[in-house]
């Protein structure tokens, strides 16, 4: 177990420009099932990680059998002229404290690198239509992913993103650098591959990158399948209405 928290880049890698997308832990789960698939549509590869003791101390198996530590990893995707610098993160942060210090040591590794521009990608429960909500700090940002399909998010008393997530967003803002919040609208606290794909047709249109969505249609006519199919077998409630949802998102997951 790391007794500090450190971030490390691997060989010397150029990250500088890179645009940094993380998919946060989120309801639904759409931001990190979208980040998994920009990583395997651009075979990104892994050029760092972050190491916290505040990280959760539990044992993770891999298809080997391998048991390791949670750790963050951070994958390197291009497309022609852009950078994408990649993280998806399956686990909250619990104190308070640790959220801040391993927001605190990213930002100044991410910012000390070169890199200027964050997005994130969330799901949650926000109106119950579908779209994807956008919030931004640069007007020029707001108009383009609003072209891009995106719609302005409504008034939120709290982000439905946890601790490390709000202030990594924090210190990107408070040094003046692009910092985009989107969310897709999911009513499931299920993985929402659905809200995964909405969410990467705006982060594509916005970028200028191109992506294949088969392999993840695919994986959607199989979730709806077994929906269907579990549906039929009477094991699935009826679905919340407006009326029964709650009337805020849970700030912190997990």
């Amino acid at each position: 177990m790391s007794l500090v928290t450190k971030v490390t880049l691997f060989d010397g890698q150029d990250i500088e420009g890179a645009v940094f997308i993380e998919g946060a832990p989120t309801a639904g789960a759409g931001g990190i099932l979208a980040v998994n698939y920009l990583r395997d549509a651009y075979d990104a590869k892994q050029v760092g990680e972050v190491v916290s003791p505040y990280f959760p101390q539990v044992s993770l198996i891999d298809e080997g059998g391998i048991a390791s530590l949670p750790k963050m990893e951070l994958y390197l995707a291009k497309y022609k002229g852009v950078k994408m610098l990649l993280l998806s993160r399956a686990f909250p942060i619990e104190s308070n404290e640790g959220s801040y210090e391993v927001a605190k040591k990213l930002y100044e590794f991410l910012s000390d690198k070169g890199v200027e521009e964050y997005i994130v990608l969330a799901s949650g429960r926000i109106s119950g239509n579908g779209s994807v909500f956008v919030s931004t700090t640069n007007l020029d940002d707001s108009k383009r992913l609003l072209d891009a399909g995106a719609k302005r998010s409504p008034s939120l008393e709290n982000l439905p993103v946890d601790r490390t997530t709000a202030f990594l967003m924090l210190f990107f803002a408070r040094d003046h650098k692009r910092v985009t919040l989107l969310v897709s609208d999911t009513i499931s606290y299920m993985p929402d591959h659905v809200a995964a794909k909405k969410l990467l047709e705006v982060v594509s249109r916005y970028l200028g990158i191109e992506l294949d969505f088969t392999i993840l249609d695919k994986e959607i006519e199989r979730q709806n399948r077994l929906m269907q199919e579990i549906e039929q077998l009477g094991l699935m409630g009826k679905q919340l209405t407006g009326e029964e949802r709650p009337s805020k998102e849970p700030f912190y997951i997990g």
